[in-house]
C-alpha cells in the first residue's frame, strides 16, 4: 500500500512539473502596460484631450489588437492594428471631446486581444470653460 501512494505522488509531482513546462503562457501576462490609468488634471474646454497608452509584448507569440471600444460616443480611440511581435511595442489612443463637456469625467476604453483576453484603460480630467472668452465683449 505504501508503494501505491509513493507512486501516485511521484507522478503527481512529474505531471504537475510536465503541465508547468508546456503550458503556454496567458496573454495577460505577456503584455507589459506602461500605464493603464491617465489623468488629464485640468483642460479647458474645446480642443480634445489626448492620451496614449503603450505597451510592450513581453509574450514568446504575436498579439493582436482586436477592438478598443470606448465607454461612450464623446471619446474616441485608434490603435497598433498590425501584430505585434514579441519584444516589440503598441499603442492604443484616446480622445475625449472636451467641447460642451465642463465638469469631472472618467471613460474607459476596452482592449480585447486576439487570445480573448482584455484590458480596461481609463482616462480622467475635468475640463473647464474659460471665463475669458464668453463673446460677450464689446
Amino acid at each position: 500500500m505504501k508503494n501505491i501512494f509513493t507512486f501516485i505522488g511521484i507522478g503527481s509531482i512529474s505531471m504537475a512539473a510536465l503541465f508547468a513546462v508546456t503550458s503556454p503562457q496567458k496573454a495577460s501576462d505577456s503584455v507589459e502596460w506602461a500605464k493603464t490609468i491617465h489623468d488629464f488634471g485640468t483642460v479647458k474646454m474645446g480642443p480634445k484631450a489626448n492620451a496614449e497608452f503603450n505597451f510592450k509584448n513581453s509574450g514568446v507569440a504575436p498579439i493582436t489588437i482586436k477592438s478598443a471600444n470606448p465607454s461612450c460616443g464623446c471619446t474616441a480611440s485608434d490603435y497598433s492594428h498590425e501584430p505585434i511581435m514579441p519584444g516589440q511595442k503598441g499603442y492604443v489612443k484616446a480622445s475625449y471631446g472636451t467641447k460642451g463637456r465642463p465638469g469631472f469625467f472618467k471613460k474607459t476604453i476596452t482592449v480585447t486581444l486576439d487570445n480573448g483576453t482584455t484590458q480596461v484603460l481609463t482616462i480622467t480630467g475635468t475640463v473647464t470653460s474659460d471665463a475669458g472668452t464668453s463673446g460677450d465683449e464689446l
